[in-house]
């Protein structure tokens, strides 16, 4: 019984933060401009001395915005906004450069990495209506009904990072690995081949003439000399990490560095790390190491080091090349699909269309700005905010029997209990979504457990200012994965 109550409460933290959540988008204010246009991408101004100090640094890009499209990446550095330098110009005077005349069709930026000094890239706006949800914000409210499609996931590394001051990264092009003329086992050509995927597709260019920088990696495995083999209850403990190859989070034997008696519990102590060393502008004549990065972690049980570096060296040149030194960095995973079909919804009252992505399913349907749903999938949508919040919480407490207990994890926002549902159970949860105001599980319709009779449309009776219609829309089916270092 009092395990009952234990998760019981549990649940009502998790479902009272998702009621506010819902809450709040759902009440948002509406603003002085009939449309909302955007780029899709976010940026710091850097005071970071080795990249972009005094400049913008692109640091998330939406997927399926117009900067993704035109190829437009994070730690890009927007060197100018309609050929005006962003150089320690102030967020007021850059605001007015993206925003003085918000109707513009396009603006053009001037963009330096890795790879390229000068390059102009013209983003089309997106402009949507006003006080507007859409169809990828209501995955994100009402991720519950398919967790394993839609949530966010972060965990810690203890990874030390040390870049050389005075060193601006946008200096270097060219790159090559360190070699002393030996036989190069196994796990080096493995560790070679992970850097140089990571580093190409940052923009460096191998060079085994004449690089700018010279890389060597290096890696320590060792029984755990104080090991003792009493504290058996951490023996199967770990962490979750997220594997770049398989796209999943997988849980691998790490002992959490704050862990308590974390020196006796540990069979294993593992270090891998990289640096890179400057061979043309600092001096000629020796190696200068410029960015160290590590990670020294403890291990309760067998792990093998080719799995490990497989799975971190991806997370570890994230720091690279925008970083500063420390001793620990936060990590961050969005996985998001969805059914989509171009429809925005007004964020005060869910019935009415207020926008309609031009050539998306929903338009080429026949959908409208201004149509008013009716039913939805044959259900009528009777709107109130208050029920639809209810109906969601009740929802989750009361299909929590129906969920895997060995799926459980703790999502990015601290809630422990996220569960995927038990396979076994996936009519009776097809059941249940049909119990309650569940209008948006469309949503997630591509799966047997939210539409069991495998239909791939979404219908809507809707009226249309003159006469009520039905309308058939076939979604496309969208996906991202974001990681992104904190």
């Amino acid at each position: 019984m009092p395990q009952i109550f234990q998760q019981e409460s549990k649940m009502k933290r998790t479902i009272l933060i998702y009621s506010l959540l819902l809450a709040l988008i759902l009440n948002a204010n509406a603003q002085n401009y009939d449309k909302n246009c955007y780029f899709g991408f976010t940026f710091d101004v850097s005071d970071n001395a080795n990249w972009g100090y005094g400049e913008l640094i692109i640091t998330d890009v939406e997927p399926g915005s117009p900067a993704e499209s035109a190829g437009i990446k994070v730690n890009d550095i927007i060197m100018e906004i309609n050929g005006k330098a962003t150089y320690l110009r102030d967020n007021q005077t850059i605001a007015k450069w993206l925003f003085e005349d918000m109707y513009a069709p396009t603006v053009n930026f001037t963009i330096r990495n890795m790879n390229t000094y000068f390059k102009e890239y013209t983003l089309h706006r997106k402009c949507v209506a006003t006080n507007s949800v859409s169809e990828k914000e209501l995955s994100e409210i009402f991720g519950f009904y398919s967790l394993e499609n839609t949530n966010q996931r972060q965990f810690t590394l203890p990874i030390r990072v040390e870049p050389r001051k005075e060193v601006d990264f946008a200096d270097y092009h060219t790159y090559d690995f360190y070699k002393d003329n030996k036989p190069v086992p196994a796990i080096d050509t493995q560790i070679i081949a992970l850097l140089e995927k990571d580093l190409q597709a940052k923009g460096l260019v191998r060079d085994t003439s004449d690089p700018d920088i010279v890389v060597q990696a290096y890696y320590k495995y060792e029984a755990n000399p104080k090991h003792t083999g009493l504290n058996t209850r951490r023996q199967n403990a770990g962490a979750w990490r997220y594997d770049t190859d398989k796209h999943q989070m997988t849980y691998i034997p790490v002992l959490e560095s704050n862990s308590t008696q974390v020196d006796d519990a540990a069979q294993y102590i593992i270090q891998y790390g990289f640096s890179f060393y400057d061979r043309k502008y600092i001096n000629k004549d020796r190696l200068t190491q410029i960015w160290d990065c590590n990670l020294t972690e403890n291990l309760s049980s067998t792990y093998s080091l080719e799995e490990y570096v497989r799975i971190h060296t991806p997370l570890m040149l994230k720091q690279f090349p925008y970083s500063t030194s420390k001793s620990e960095a936060e990590y961050k995973v969005s996985f998001n699909r969805f059914n989509y079909t171009g429809l925005y919804f007004d964020a005060d009252n869910l019935t009415i269309i207020k926008d309609v992505d031009t050539d998306s399913p929903a338009y080429q349907s026949g959908m409208r700005p201004g149509y008013v749903i009716k039913k939805i999938n044959g259900k009528k949508f009777d709107y109130d905010k208050e029920k639809i919040s209810d109906g969601y919480r009740r929802f989750i407490a009361e299909t929590m029997v129906f969920r895997d207990q060995a799926t459980r994890f703790t999502n990015a926002d601290g809630y422990t209990d996220c569960m995927f549902w038990n396979v076994g159970y996936y009519n009776d949860v097809a059941k249940e979504i049909n119990k309650y105001q569940s209008y948006f599980s469309y949503l997630y319709g591509f799966e047997s457990y939210i539409n069991n009779k495998k239909e791939d449309k979404l219908t809507l009776e809707i009226w249309d200012g003159m006469q009520t219609r039905i309308i058939s829309i076939t979604p496309e089916i969208r996906k991202s994965i974001v990681v992104k270092a904190l």
